[in-house]
């Protein structure tokens, strides 16, 4: 993100068939799995962590519990840095979309006091929890978007299922391609080329 950012800054071009890989939650697999390859094959990535659950099990806000799933500690976290770059995912995984513009705010607070805390490297891009933000237009929406500009906030990332186009018309509504493990490979080219598998 922060070599989109940079791009977008300096006014120049993207190259063809640029993508940015992210990556939600902070799971252990993304330094036992994911780092390596990356290492592997020279490329970077987003992982969007949450940040109040830090080197934890998966607990979200107590509805979804598992002792198998773990999220990436401190250390793993300053490891990874080299090839995956960390954003915003929340500080307990709440969907903004429930929250009001005082409770979000409040989110917003608790993550960069874990940053500071944690003297972590994050990139201000926010990745919404389910998707969830003010999604219809109107004062709600904007005041919605003055609270991610207020906290210094300079991307979120929703879930779209279509191809941005740069340089980026609304920072606050970056679409991301939904990649699932159980894609085909012909559904998930349809995806990288379309932003998704059904064209119509």
């Amino acid at each position: 993100m922060s070599d989109l950012d940079d791009l977008q800054n300096k006014k120049q071009d993207l190259a063809p068939k640029s993508v940015v890989l992210t990556f939600d939650d902070g799971f252990l697999d993304n330094y036992s799995v994911l780092f390596p390859l990356l290492k592997q094959y020279n490329f970077k990535a987003v992982c969007f962590m949450v940040l109040g659950r830090i080197g934890q099990d998966v607990d979200w806000n107590g509805q979804y519990v598992n002792e198998n799933m773990k999220l990436m500690n401190k250390q793993q976290l300053v490891e990874i840095g080299s090839h995956i770059e960390l954003g915003y995912h929340t500080y307990k995984h709440d969907n903004y979309a429930d929250l009001t513009l005082d409770e979000i705010e409040k989110d917003l607070q608790q993550c960069q006091e874990i940053v500071k805390k944690e003297n972590l490297n994050v990139f201000p891009a926010l990745a919404y929890t389910y998707g969830g933000y003010y999604r219809k237009k109107g004062v709600n929406q904007k005041l919605f978007f003055d609270v991610l500009k207020k906290s210094g906030i300079k991307y979120a990332l929703r879930i779209g299922n279509r191809i941005n186009v740069f340089p980026l018309k609304n920072s606050y509504e970056v679409q991301r391609i939904d990649i699932r493990g159980t894609d085909s490979m012909k559904d998930f080219k349809k995806k990288v080329i379309f932003g998704r598998k059904k064209l119509f």
